[in-house]
């Protein structure tokens, strides 16, 4: 069964796919380029879906994005848990919203988002109100919502 059809058949609901214009439109008004696999889901999977869990992958309208965030680099490399950070600081926490796209939010202050900037773009880290950590290993979106999917709920490298 292919990331389509499983998903189809384990989702609640989801909406048709948009469109490559549509895809290229939010890529000149914020001057990026999206990672593929991001594009390849919202042009030929769906745009939206709900899953039975009540989670929920956003459609490309409701991407909450910072203008002046977006385009710039992520620039982390490994795990910050900022609650255990003797050296934290307003700027360096204000860098985590650069450069990715929340794209499901699963509550509790925890969310999943795609980096679109910078040396890990494409890779989908887990971010929460105390810290922010990426997969591992890393795992791009299609790979991501496959685990997710058959609700293999091991990101983080603990097995």
């Amino acid at each position: 069964m292919n990331l389509k059809e499983k998903l189809y058949s384990k989702v609640s609901s989801y909406n048709e796919p948009v469109s490559e214009q549509d895809i290229k439109l939010f890529e000149q008004r914020h001057h990026i380029l999206l990672p593929q696999e991001l594009v390849m889901f919202y042009t030929n999977i769906c745009n939206e879906c709900k899953i039975q869990d009540g989670s929920e992958i956003k459609k490309l309208e409701e991407w909450g994005i910072a203008p002046s965030y977006i385009n710039k680099d992520f620039p982390f490399d490994d795990f910050w848990i900022w609650e255990n950070d003797e050296s934290y600081d307003e700027g360096k926490l204000q860098e985590t919203l650069f450069g990715n796209i929340e794209l499901v939010d699963i509550g509790d202050c925890q969310t999943w988002n795609i980096i679109v900037q910078g040396k890990k773009k494409g890779e989908m880290w887990f971010f929460t109100d105390v810290g922010i950590q990426p997969c591992v290993p890393p795992k791009g979106m299609l790979e991501w919502i496959e685990g997710w999917l058959d609700e293999d709920n091991e990101y983080f490298g603990l097995e």
